[in-house]
């Protein structure tokens, strides 16, 4: 538990429930690596033609997500594709379909999902890691905190920023729900809402045009599904050292649909 002052500051003033994501010792039916494992029998997701990777899946029930994100259904497994040949940014409409999140919500006995045989070797992740949950407080971005309202003071500053290795307790920041630890802006819940309705987030003409405005006036209720890190024991690293963040609107989540989900990668 950290005995940080100011950590328990934030915490109580603007703290938001999150589950990191750990290594396991023993076998789990979460992991990141290796192959799906399903109850009902899936179509392999594939863009352009292409097959995308497979990231790893979450166990709803064995979690229990409950308290973290309750507009998450709570059985059945959450599998997660992404297209690790083109990378998409998640900034441009166009990248729909290079990330995919599959619901697998069949009873019974899991099967081994076999991979494409047209999946090349260098786009399978080469490690397997098992995964458990541990609940902790995820507090803002000093820019989200801003935004917020809040400040830091100059002394609180530093510590502000060791906060989150801390918090990770050195560990890779993999987490679910919560606030997302970004590596560039911390502005991806709009991201999403535009990049999903079809407008082009690398342009600041189309940021700003009529579609992008009627977008930012309809209810926007995105909330973070998965924060993947770059990870040594996955052998895997995202662009520069950076992080997936696979988005979902909770009113899809809660009604069971992953098919609209959103993505943003972001690197140093």
């Amino acid at each position: 538990m950290i005995e940080s002052d100011l950590y328990k500051r934030l915490a109580t003033d603007y703290g938001k429930p999150a589950m990191q994501l750990l290594p396991s010792e023993v076998v789990t039916e979460s992991y990141f690596g290796g192959e799906p494992a399903t109850a009902a029998p899936i179509e392999w997701p594939r863009k352009d033609g292409r097959p995308l990777s497979f990231l790893g899946q979450l166990d709803l029930k064995s979690l229990s997500l409950v308290d973290v994100a309750p507009w998450l259904p709570a059985e059945g497994r959450l599998l997660f594709f992404f297209d690790m040949d083109e990378s998409p940014w998640g900034f441009e409409p166009d990248d729909k379909g290079g990330f995919i999140v599959i619901h697998d919500i069949g009873e019974g006995r899991l099967s081994k999902v076999e991979m494409p045989e047209d999946l090349e070797e260098e786009f399978r992740l080469p490690g397997l890691k098992y995964l458990k949950g541990r609940c902790y407080t995820s507090i803002p971005s000093d820019e989200r905190m801003g935004e917020m309202g809040g400040e830091l003071s100059e002394e609180d500053e530093d510590e502000y920023y060791e906060l989150h290795a801390e918090l990770f307790d050195q560990e890779p920041q993999h987490q679910i729900g919560g606030y997302p630890v970004p590596v560039q802006g911390d502005m991806m819940e709009e991201e999403c809402q535009l990049a999903s309705g079809g407008v082009y987030c690398g342009n600041a003409e189309e940021h700003e045009s009529e579609l992008a405005q009627q977008l930012r006036a309809q209810e926007n209720d995105w909330s973070l599904l998965l924060q993947m890190d770059t990870d040594d024991d996955l052998e895997i690293m995202w662009g520069d050292s950076g992080m997936l963040y696979f988005w979902v609107r909770e009113s899809d989540a809660r009604a069971g649909d992953f098919t609209n989900i959103w993505m943003v990668l972001q690197c140093c």
